[in-house]
Parts: structure tokens; C-alpha cells; sequence
């Protein structure tokens, strides 16, 4: 062969790598191409979950402020029923101690009175019982007694 003919060989197959590297180049750029479309596809999947998440912590942040004060209320609450349940316990109390005391009191007056009424029975008791004994002692023996009480 000659220098020409290898040259055109030579030349041929440059040609044939020439197009082959364009068709691998045009392959290339097809191929970026669409891994830039994933790239944007894949900012745009980011962007949305980052969306997501952050819609999603604020529910989260909204959820607990909402417990938040649902618990301070229920405090509240329980504060102020437990407070009310203490002054009732001790406006019963105060109310028992009273009626007791009136009770005592009226027992005492009641007693009071029965002691002077049974002391009146008493006091009439030993007058009749001496006027017995006297009225006894006179009939018994009366001209004795008569003596002796008008002397």
C-alpha cells in the first residue's frame, strides 16, 4: 500500500472517529441535558418537601402552644376547684363548730333550767317532808309538842 492510500486510510478512519465522537458528543449533551431536567426536577422536589416540613413544624410548634396552654388552664382549673373545695371544707367546718356550740348551749340553758326547777322540787320536798315530820310528831304526841312549841 501506499503512503496515499494509507493516508486516505488513515484519513477515512479519522473521518469514522470524527463521527463517532460527534455522535458521542451529541449522546453527551442529550445526557446533560436530561440530567439537568433531573437536576431542576429535583430542586423542585427538594423545594416542596422543604415546604412540607416546615408547614409541618409549624403544625408541630402550633400543636404544642396549643397543649401548652390547654395544660395551664387545666392548672388553673384544678387550682381553683382544689381552692374551693378547701373553703367549702372549711365553711363547713366553721358551720359544724357553731352548731354544736349553739347545741351546747341550748343543752346548758336546758340543763340550767332542770337544775332550778328540780332544786324548787327540792326545796319543796324537805318543807313537806318537815311539816310531815312536824304534823307527825304533833298528832303523835300532842299535848308534848304543843308544850314545848309554845314555851
Amino acid at each position: 500500500m501506499s503512503d496515499i492510500e494509507k493516508l486516505k486510510t488513515k484519513v477515512a478512519l479519522l473521518e469514522k472517529d470524527a463521527q463517532s465522537s460527534e455522535l458521542i458528543h451529541q449522546r453527551l449533551e442529550v445526557a446533560i441535558e436530561k440530567l439537568t431536567d433531573i437536576t431542576v426536577s429535583l430542586k423542585g422536589m427538594l423545594v416542596q418537601q422543604e415546604t412540607k416540613l416546615q408547614k409541618a413544624e409549624e403544625t408541630d410548634n402550633d400543636i404544642f402552644i396549643t397543649l401548652e396552654s390547654r395544660r395551664k388552664e387545666w392548672d388553673n382549673d384544678l387550682k381553683e376547684l382544689h381552692s374551693r373545695i378547701t373553703t367549702n371544707t372549711r365553711e363547713l367546718r366553721e358551720h359544724q363548730i357553731m352548731s354544736e356550740n349553739k347545741m351546747l348551749n341550748e343543752l346548758r340553758n336546758i340543763r340550767n333550767q332542770l337544775d332550778n326547777r328540780v332544786a324548787v322540787l327540792e326545796k319543796w320536798r324537805w318543807i313537806i317532808v318537815g311539816g310531815s315530820i312536824i304534823i307527825g310528831l304533833m298528832i303523835s304526841n300532842p299535848d308534848s309538842m304543843l308544850m314545848k312549841f309554845f314555851s
